[in-house]
Parts: structure tokens; sequence; C-alpha cells
């Protein structure tokens, strides 16, 4: 199931326990079923939030400052 897919299977179950008219043992299997989904939610996003600051990481690596044209930090031609 895709991140999406569970964000709105979620909201759907979040839904149905609101509704006063959705039994309490209904509300509680659906409950138990909200908090595997938010946990394999949580997963990814873990996951993903790994991945972006490995990017963010390599990113920084590849644009450090470099002098132009052979000029050290520090020299001043004024």
């Amino acid at each position: 199931m895709t991140f999406e897919a569970a964000l709105e299977k979620l909201e759907q179950i979040t839904e149905k326990i609101e509704d006063p008219e959705t039994a309490l043992d209904k509300s509680l299997t659906l409950y138990k079923e909200g908090i595997s989904l938010a946990k394999t939610c949580g997963e990814v996003l873990t996951k993903y939030e790994a991945e972006v600051q490995l990017l963010q990481k390599d990113a920084e690596e590849l644009f450090t400052l470099t002098p132009f044209f052979g000029a050290t930090a520090g020299d001043n031609d004024d």
C-alpha cells in the first residue's frame, strides 16, 4: 500500500470512528487498523526523511565554496 493510500484510508477510518452511528466494537476494530496504518506511514516518512538528509549532505559537498580564478580566501584586491 502506498503512503497516499494509507493516509486516505486513515482519513476514512477517522470519519467512521467519529460517526455516532458506528458501534463501539466496530470503532475498536477500526482504531486497531488505524494504529497499524499510522505506524506504516510513520515508517515510510522516517525512511524518506533519511533519504532527504543524504541528498542534502551530497548537495552540500557538491556545492562547496571554491576560489574564483585561483584567488584564495582573504585575498583583497582593493
